[in-house]
């Protein structure tokens, strides 16, 4: 089945029996057995009632609380943690020549990504146009293995995102307008739809870290400064590019997604409901297919084998 989206406003789901009645302004839209849902993700003005979040949690269905952003409020994961596998990690990342080391491999591989994914629109864009780029991310990769502290990798990060962004217009179909990234807030579409693809993101690792028995809360490349669990952002890290980017890009380019999609203010460029209910229903599209690149996997496969990679690197 996938994910169940409960975003729009008047959205609500409750159980019956061995199903999920899903409804909006009370109106049935479906009636979905529970077992066939992969997880549910809710909406500041939808509804999910108690005893449908009981039997997902007893199922170990992952629940994802969202504001319109897609930024992630709060959420239920079935973890599989251990007392032994938490002092393991704490050990490995509080080991300074560790810590370096995997801070390099998350570098190395956001860069080659970069890389990657500009060479994939060599024949729309012009080689031309992104040779040069390309070139600097790979002087910026060749630096790496010299480097002997973080801030420098953190550095290092810094200079090729700015590289990579500064080259991103160029792969753009013409209609859509973007100067520079802008976080948050995002101040145009194309920065409202990254945002909203890297909260997804995070909702897609957080479940595969949760699968292969890592706390969240302990990273070794961003900051542990209790603001946020840095080793989700840290393993975000490999998938931004391959996973997102390209998702995003292909949105636009093929005009899934249309301006007025779309809602602005002075402070702030948002999805519309009807904007969300596009991206999410490409999204699932998009993470279930199977790209010969991956080996004949989805997207979502290539994530959770990456991450559990990860974490039995841990082990040795």
């Amino acid at each position: 089945m996938g994910v169940l989206y409960l975003l729009s406003a008047g959205s609500a789901a409750h159980k019956a029996g061995p199903r999920i009645v899903v409804e909006k302004n009370s109106e049935v839209l479906g009636r979905l057995p529970v077992r066939l849902i992969d997880g549910v993700v809710v909406g500041y003005n939808a509804q999910l009632s108690t005893q449908t979040i009981f039997e997902l949690m007893e199922l170990r269905i992952p629940i994802f609380y969202i504001d319109g952003r897609g930024k992630i409020i709060g959420h239920f994961i079935n973890e599989k943690q251990s007392a032994a596998r938490l002092f393991r990690q704490l050990e490995i990342f509080r080991d300074p020549v560790r810590q370096l080391d995997l801070s390099r491999e998350v570098v190395a591989e956001k860069i080659a990504n970069q890389r990657d994914l500009l060479k994939r629109y060599e024949k729309t864009v012009g080689a031309e146009k992104l040779d040069k780029p390309a070139k600097k991310l790979k002087q910026t990769a060749d630096k790496l293995a010299a480097m002997k502290t973080l801030d420098e990798l953190r550095g290092a990060e810094g200079l090729a995102a700015k590289i990579y962004f500064a080259t991103f217009p160029d792969l753009l179909d013409q209609k859509w307008k973007w100067k520079e990234r802008s976080q948050h807030p995002a101040r145009d579409p194309v920065n409202a739809l990254l945002n909203y693809g890297y909260a997804f993101l995070e909702r897609e690792v957080r479940i595969a870290a949760a699968l292969s028995g890592m706390d969240a809360r302990i990273g070794f490349f961003h900051a542990n400064d209790g603001r946020k669990d840095s080793l989700i952002f840290d393993l975000m890290e490999f998938f931004r590019q391959p996973v997102i980017d390209r998702f995003v890009l292909n949105l636009l380019n093929k005009r899934m997604i249309q301006p007025e999609h779309f809602t602005a203010t002075p402070e702030e460029c948002r999805l519309t409901d009807d904007g969300r209910i596009v991206f999410c229903n490409r999204y699932e599209e998009y993470m279930a297919k199977k790209y010969r690149e991956y080996g004949d996997k989805t997207s979502r496969e290539v994530i959770n084998e990456r991450v559990k990679k990860f974490s039995a690197c841990l082990n040795r």
